[in-house]
């Protein structure tokens, strides 16, 4: 979260303007480059305050010197006796991640988040695990809240992803044995050290962004993707803010209903991508952090008759047909104006409350008139 440097409305720093007055975050537009970046043991930076730790290892081989009355002295290379870590169910890795978590934000006074049950967090860690490259972008181009969407998440979701193990070359030179001594990973003591690196180590990679995000006081829930082998470990933390916020589209019609558990529902802030393949993943891998793309529309409450909104710039203004607010939401707009050609269109409903205004849904809706 930031403070936006015009009407000091705080808000999430993936956006890439102020979603009420609709000043420039200068922190998400900023590139990698201006952002400080470590191209050692941390590997990766912040979007929605979120990226990545490499860790790179190498076993020491142990040498002796063996002293031999009869002869001058020799130097033994002693192996040491070859044990395979063990192998750990992945729900009880899971359970694990998610300890250290709450463990963590427990350390700074905050309530434990719950596990969430979307798939979205495992299958970019299989993805990470598959390429050894690590990235918020999967190879088919999509951005984690288009697929914690396609996973049928209606909340909002933020993303940290962590590696440990060796690079792709190497990884198969262990993993063929041309390269011998190549250290195991051991996934309980590896998890551990990834979480303690986002927590404690993450300043100079990503200002801090990994830590953020565990410590965000408005998560309520966190999915977690762990794939692993003897040679590499990949860890996806997905946090949500879920607020009981249900999203529906039918023919272009909105509609966001349910009891929302804190705060007032503000506005929602509509965002653009292209549509996810391939090259965007090409383009894009590299990078240490996403953005929630291009603001395209805001939806806000409607007005009494005789008055309106003034026309913005750059952006769509949706008045919306109905924005019921008491014992629950019930919001509903067509999204028709907004759409002006194919490509993701990201709904981010914005909620204040007495902390700041933070986002409860990240939907993406996926536009594509070839396919109709």
């Amino acid at each position: 979260m930031i403070d936006c440097s015009v009407c000091g409305n705080r808000y999430g720093s993936f956006l890439s303007v102020c979603p009420t007055c609709g000043a420039r975050n200068d922190f998400a537009a900023a590139s990698p480059r201006a952002r400080k970046s470590n191209a050692g043991k941390i590997a990766a930076g912040v979007a929605i305050a979120m990226v990545a730790v490499a860790l790179f290892m190498l076993a020491p081989t142990l040498i002796s010197m063996i002293a031999h009355p009869d002869t001058n002295p020799t130097i033994k290379i002693l192996q040491p006796p070859i044990q395979d870590p063990k192998t750990i169910p992945r729900e009880d890795l899971v359970q694990h991640a998610l300890d250290q978590i709450n463990k963590d934000r427990a350390d700074f006074g905050l309530q434990p988040v719950q596990l969430s049950t979307n798939q979205a967090a495992q299958a970019h860690a299989e993805d990470v695990f598959k390429t050894k490259r690590i990235s918020h972008w999967m190879t088919n181009g999509e951005k984690p809240y288009m697929t914690y969407t396609r996973y049928g998440g209606e909340a909002s979701v933020q993303q940290n992803v962590a590696i440990a193990g060796f690079s792709a070359d190497q990884y198969e030179d262990c993993r063929t044995n041309i390269l011998h001594d190549c250290e195991k990973i051991g996934p309980l003591s590896t998890i551990n050290e990834l979480e303690y690196e986002m927590m404690y180590k993450d300043k100079e990679c990503c200002n801090d962004g990994h830590k953020d995000n565990i410590l965000d006081p408005h998560h309520t829930h966190v999915s977690i993707g762990i794939v692993y082998d003897q040679y590499y470990l990949a860890f996806v933390e997905n946090f949500e803010n879920n607020y009981g916020l249900n999203v529906s589209i039918n023919n272009g019609q909105v509609r966001i209903s349910g009891q929302l558990l804190k705060g007032n529902l503000e506005q929602i802030s509509i965002y653009y991508d292209d549509m996810p393949t391939p090259a965007i993943y090409e383009q894009n891998k590299q990078l240490l952090s996403y953005s929630a793309g291009e603001l395209a529309a805001t939806v806000v409450k409607p007005l009494p008759p005789g008055y309106y909104y003034e026309k913005p710039q750059g952006y769509t203004l949706i008045e919306a047909n109905r924005w019921g607010q008491g014992e629950s939401v019930n919001v509903m707009f067509d999204l028709a104006s907004a759409v002006d050609k194919d490509g993701v269109y990201t709904l981010f409903a914005m909620v204040k409350d007495g902390e700041g205004t933070f986002d409860a849904t990240s939907y993406s809706v996926f536009v594509d008139s070839k396919s109709s």
